[in-house]
């Protein structure tokens, strides 16, 4: 499309908006730079985030394989939270070695032949991995689960989720769907369900102004930041359980899996863990009791793994 037709486009755009009858969304175009001004940033404050997007053969990271990684490596201001330019940008097909199942080549549009005798470029992924001090996934817990297993360098890395710690409900938007929030926020649409188109919203998303006129970055660098529990009500008594499940937002663990070793409801992601533990004194348990609680931070979060295990006295009923 020539620059004339452009330009002749985007005036039909405006007058539709400025008649406010309509609403025009723009299709998505990467860029290469999404700092706002000219100013010189402190080379100190410069860090770089890594924003990651697959698609795989299935949803089980154990039995299913990745089949297209998308990854966008940019800089961004720690101070402020601002993403400033894109540094380097990777894409990739690899053959899972079994046919690609119907429903997600409707979905992804990825066919058989399109990743026959394809293999990651492993030396380019690893110098991005490398590169990186944060790394960012808009569902990080299934993303995390399938490039750990594909490149166990991600286990080092701090994560974070665009999905589950940006500032959406503060912002009402509705919905965390990348697309809808690329409609709501960014004001475009794009062809969703390739990793590296993905990974590009995302990062395009987390530049735009959200709360208090900060980036939407800078929300959930503060968010990755802290520390967050999974705390597992142990010994909670049976006729508890719908009030643990249905109100209070805990799971049931059997004890099975290794992942989830302990035979007790669980709540994870609590990020005030004194006002947990006081609500499981006052509302579940009728005496004295302990429960044990997991600390996560962004390198074990959305996985198995935690950074320690201990056990916590719950407080007084009358605290």
């Amino acid at each position: 499309m020539s620059e004339q037709e452009i330009v002749a486009l985007e005036k039909m755009a405006n007058a539709l908006e400025a008649s406010g009858q309509y609403r025009v969304l723009r299709r998505f175009v990467p860029s290469a730079s999404y700092q706002l001004d000219d100013e010189e940033i402190e080379p100190s404050r410069i860090r770089s985030i890594l924003v990651v997007d697959v698609e795989t053969t299935g949803l089980s990271k154990d039995t299913d394989k990745i089949i297209d990684v998308g990854l966008v490596l940019a800089e961004f201001d720690r101070v402020s939270g601002q993403v400033l330019r894109v540094i380097d940008r990777y894409s990739g097909f690899e053959d899972p070695g079994c046919p690609i199942p119907e429903a997600i080549t409707r979905l992804t549009g990825i066919r058989d032949e399109d990743v026959q005798g394809q293999a990651f470029d492993e030396a380019r992924v690893e110098s991005i991995i490398a590169r990186a001090d944060l790394v960012v996934a808009h569902n990080a817990p299934f993303d995390r689960g399938f490039l750990e297993q594909r490149f166990p360098s991600f286990e080092k890395k701090w994560w974070a989720c665009s999905q589950r710690e940006a500032p959406w409900s503060q912002m009402m938007t509705g919905s965390t769907k990348l697309e809808w929030l690329a409609f709501q926020i960014g004001g475009c649409f794009y062809d969703a369900h390739r990793a590296l188109v993905d990974a590009e919203v995302t990062l395009y998303i987390l530049s735009r102004r959200g709360p208090g006129d900060r980036p939407i970055l800078s929300h959930l660098l503060e968010a990755c930041g802290r520390k967050t529990y999974c705390v597992w009500a142990e010994g909670a008594p049976f006729d508890a359980k719908d009030k643990l499940k249905l109100e209070m937002g805990y799971s049931w663990s059997d004890g099975a899996s290794p992942d989830k070793p302990i035979k007790a409801w669980f709540k994870q992601g609590v990020v005030d863990l004194d006002a947990e533990l006081l609500r499981l004194a006052t509302d579940i348990y009728p005496r004295a009791a302990s429960v044990t609680v997991d600390v996560m931070t962004g390198y074990e979060r959305f996985t198995a793994r935690y950074h320690a295990r201990d056990k916590r006295p719950l407080p007084s009923r009358e605290a």
